[in-house]
This record gives structure tokens, sequence and C-alpha cells, in this order.
């Protein structure tokens, strides 16, 4: 047998020994297919905005706190009312007047809701909204009192502000013959004014008859002489009162204003207005 028969017939038996010592591939199982009936995953919802409010609540019927301790007032309401329609979560901080700006470039809180006047002043450290509403000042004092409201009607006689307001600027400026004297909260110059150390006290017209002469505490007081007008002064008066943010805070600022026309214009506002006032708390 020649060299290259037995070369093949060795090749032969070598391809079967081996073909028969190989295991067999096991066929791997499919992929299950998937399931049409669920449902395809979906992006997690947006993280609701988280909004804190600073304001000093000794100012009803803006903002004060009720018997169980919780913040109330209109600015509260307007607040609350503006979060439903950004769809944020809101909370609020009470704050001392004094302290009211401060907290909100410390981050304290992102907003201020605290009665708080429009002015060129104040322009100059927070960022206000469009106006949320508006009222002049006045003065009250005991009922049948004799005074007169001009500067030289007030010389030498006492009367009390609160200190860090527009009312206390405007007081110092047009009375610098009367003995002005300043408080940390409104509550603090009604109880003076009841214990007769001063005569008379100046404040927001809408404070002083819906937080003070409504109440009980103010039995037998009145309004003394007629409103004082922002327009008496609009440097130191301002323009209507409204919500501030850190200057920084542009964007902000714009989901509020836009939170704000929303809520004119579906009725909420007037809605709650009329909850608190009976007459148009926005003014012209």
């Amino acid at each position: 047998m020649s060299n290259r028969k037995v070369a093949l017939l060795s090749g032969s038996i070598f391809a079967m020994f081996m073909a028969a010592c190989t295991p067999k591939q096991e066929a791997k199982p499919a992929a299950p297919a998937a399931d049409a009936t669920k449902p395809a995953a979906t992006a997690p919802a947006a993280e609701a905005m988280n909004l804190k409010f600073g304001t000093d609540a000794t100012y009803a019927p803006f903002e004060s706190t009720d018997a169980s301790g919780a913040i109330v007032g209109f600015d509260i309401d307007i607040a609350n009312a503006m979060c439903e329609e950004m769809k944020a979560k809101c909370s609020f901080i009470n704050q001392a007047w004094e302290g009211i700006i401060p907290g909100l470039t410390t981050k304290k809180y992102d907003v201020i809701a605290s009665s708080m006047s429009i002015t060129p002043e104040r322009k100059q450290s927070v960022r206000f909204t469009q106006k949320v509403w508006s009222a002049p000042n006045r003065f009250v004092a005991k009922e049948g009192s004799a005074l007169q409201i001009t500067p030289e009607g007030m010389k030498g006689h006492a009367f009390g502000v609160q200190q860090g307001t527009i009312q206390e600027t405007y007081a110092k400026k047009y009375y610098p013959d009367a003995k002005i004297k300043s408080y940390k909260t409104i509550e603090d110059a009604y109880a003076d004014l009841a214990a007769k150390r001063i005569e008379a006290v100046f404040a927001d017209g809408v404070v002083l008859s819906d937080g003070f002469l409504s109440k009980p505490a103010g039995k037998g007081y009145a309004q003394l002489g007629a409103d004082v007008p922002n327009a008496a002064d609009p440097v130191i008066l301002g323009d209507g009162t409204g919500f501030a943010v850190r200057k920084e805070d542009a964007e902000l600022a714009d989901k509020l204003n836009k939170a704000f026309d929303a809520i004119r214009a579906n009725g909420k506002y007037k809605a709650i207005a009329d909850k608190y006032f009976k007459f148009d708390i926005y003014g012209s």
C-alpha cells in the first residue's frame, strides 16, 4: 500500500475518532420575548419646588398667628394660592421684622411675604414681584381726640410707629417736632397706646382698621384725621406692597408673577380678598 493511501486511511480513522470523542453542544434556550402587556418604563416625575416664605406674623390681618400657633392671614392665603398654581410646596417661617431682609439674603427662606412696601430704597436690597395689594396710611387715637395730624398739630405730642417701616421713615421726615416712639411690633405700639404712654399710632391703614379698631382692644379708639396716601411721598411710602426675593433670583420672581397673574385671572385672588376685606384691597 502506498504511503499516500496509508496517510489517507490514517487521517480518516483519526477524524472519526475525534468526532466520536467531541461532546455535543447543547442548544441555548432562546431569550424570552418582551411582555407586551407590561407598560414601558417612564421617567420619574419632576420633584416639586419647595419654597420657604419669611413673614413677621404680628401684622393682622395680613400675617399673624392663630390660637394653635399656625401662621395665617391674607398674605399667607395668597402665597398658598400662588404655590398651588406653581405646583410648589410652600412653608412659612416667622421672622421678626428687623431681620426680614437679612433672613432672605442669608437664605433662611426664599421669599418675603410680609406686607413689604415696594420702595426705591428696598429695591436696592431685594427684587420685588408685582404689586400684591395697596393701602393708605393712617393715624388712630382715642375717640374724640383733638389732635391734628399736621406737623404743627403733632408738635410735642407722642405717637408710635413700628420700627423699620415706611411709616417710621415718613414720620421722622414730616414730624420732626413730634415725640416719635418706634416699636419692635405694632402690637407693642397698641399696648403703649392703651397705657397712655403715647397719644396715637401711625401705621398701615388696613392693619389699623381691621387688625385693631375692629377688635376688642380697639374699642374706644378711632381713626384720627384723613388717610395719608402713598402719593404723599411715593419715594418713602412706595407703590403698593409686594413679595420679595433675592436680587439674583429673577427666574423665581418671574414664576411668582405668572402665578399671581393666574390667581387674579381665575378669581382666586378675589375670593381670598372677599374673605378678609369689604373693599378693593388691590387698589388702582
